[in-house]
């Protein structure tokens, strides 16, 4: 499929109740547009995004946990692909995890966040594999939050194919601006489709702004919040687009001397 339309979704997910937080936002976004075929929840959202061991034990559960079989009914109910962030337990370990679900109810993929921040660190496993997935609408890459900071990341899931990396967040104030432009620069410098999508709200210190977007691959802004509203965006991919992009201006990838570079690139597919 060339053209279809993704959906970025920002909310207080630490309030309670997120699970029909998120199945509110679903029936909005599908009775205003019905044509959507992705929606993306920030990290975290099916838990809450809370600096607190007892908060995270408690609402930690495996990759097809209740938060899974809920939100996988409600992917059949409206044939939709959805992703969201979880608390994942595994092998004695705590992730900061994501899920993909197809319009079948399928668990496609569940991605580990790589980059904890400092925050994080003695809360959860850091995770250790690349993911990407193909689907119809294209193939997706994953990554959480703070793992857009690193830019070989995003190259890695790029040289794995990803035309679109999903990328839900919770990032802090006051780092609005950091946010946008490394959200931005992922895209263009893989001219590929990047969705971010982040808390509001907060409590204490901690503070979030909103700012969902999804971001073309020349890094313009296809569909954004400006506010930290509890409000959806929606945007057009059309993987031809991004294929003119790499054939005229953009065409850092094939004109790149990677034979000349000193990091070694490395990393073999990972298919969930």
């Amino acid at each position: 499929m060339t053209n279809w339309k993704l959906t970025v979704v920002q909310d207080d997910f630490n309030c309670g109740g997120n699970l029909p937080l998120m199945e509110s936002h679903i029936i909005d976004c599908m009775q205003k547009h019905p044509e959507t075929k992705l929606i993306l929840f920030p990290e975290a959202a099916a838990a809450g995004y809370i600096f607190s061991e007892d908060h995270v034990r408690a609402k930690a559960e495996s990759a097809d946990g209740p938060s899974f079989s809920f939100l996988s009914g409600l992917a059949k109910k409206f044939e939709l692909y959805i992703c969201y962030g979880f608390i994942e337990k595994k092998d004695g370990k705590l992730f900061n995890s994501l899920n993909l679900i197809n319009p079948e109810g399928d668990l496609l993929a569940t991605y580990q966040k790589m980059h904890l921040t400092p925050l994080e660190k003695h809360l959860f496993s850091p995770g250790n594999k690349l993911v990407t997935v193909q689907t119809e609408l294209g193939t997706f890459g994953f990554m959480i939050c703070w793992d857009m900071a690193f830019p070989e990341l995003a190259r890695l899931l790029e040289k794995q194919g990803a035309d679109i990396i999903l990328a839900p967040s919770a990032w802090e104030s006051p780092y609005e601006g950091p946010y946008e432009r490394m959200a931005s620069a992922r895209a263009m410098d893989n001219t590929v489709y990047l969705a971010t999508c982040n808390f509001t709200s907060g409590e204490g210190d901690i503070q979030f702004f909103g700012r969902s977007a999804v971001y073309g691959p020349d890094g313009d802004t296809i569909s954004g919040i400006k506010t930290e509203a509890s409000s959806f965006a929606t945007a057009e991919i059309n993987l031809g687009k991004r294929q003119e992009l790499k054939e005229n201006f953009y065409s850092m990838r094939s004109d790149e001397r990677s034979d000349l570079y000193s990091v070694q690139w490395r990393g073999e597919r990972h298919e969930n």
